[in-house]
């Protein structure tokens, strides 16, 4: 062991670089672009989307109304969904949106209709949003496909 410096022998010096803090902002930017960022919410019950001209991107919602096709829901017409949740009768649909509209009373509805399903049961449905004090509502559709032209 060498306890006394030598008189030749001089103390190099050396540039260490800290990479605590850099990683600390990566992991501090990292973070706020994961909570600031807006992600695009893709309903979770599939439908097939009508098309229609026109149509644009219905981003502000505060409930959204799927009415799916297939067996079962109100009076075996197909099933409704209230944002992803299944309600089983008209009264249970219209006792959701009137709390929904109580809780928010300029609420903005957007239903989403399967093109497969009869125009009744949407006339049906938008009269009870009607009927409960919803004007504000949206019509879910998909711009036609290139292939569907003429």
């Amino acid at each position: 062991m060498k306890f006394r410096k030598e008189e030749g022998q001089r103390r190099k010096v050396r540039a260490n670089v800290d990479l605590t803090p850099l990683i600390d902002v990566v992991f501090q930017l990292l973070i706020f672009f994961m909570l600031s960022a807006t992600f695009v919410v893709q309903a979770s019950i599939q439908i097939e989307m009508p098309q229609a001209e026109g149509a644009e991107a219905f981003e502000q919602k505060d409930v959204s109304l799927t009415l799916a096709y297939g067996q079962g829901g109100p009076g075996g017409m197909g099933p409704i969904y209230v944002d992803d949740v299944p309600v089983e009768t008209m009264e249970e649909l219209s006792l959701v949106l009137a709390q929904h509209r109580a809780d928010v009373p300029d609420m903005r509805l957007l239903i989403r209709s399967d093109a497969r399903l009869n125009t009744g049961r949407f006339v049906e449905v938008l009269g009870v949003a009607q009927s409960v004090g919803i004007h504000r509502y949206g019509i879910a559709a998909q711009p036609p496909s290139d292939g569907n032209e003429g």
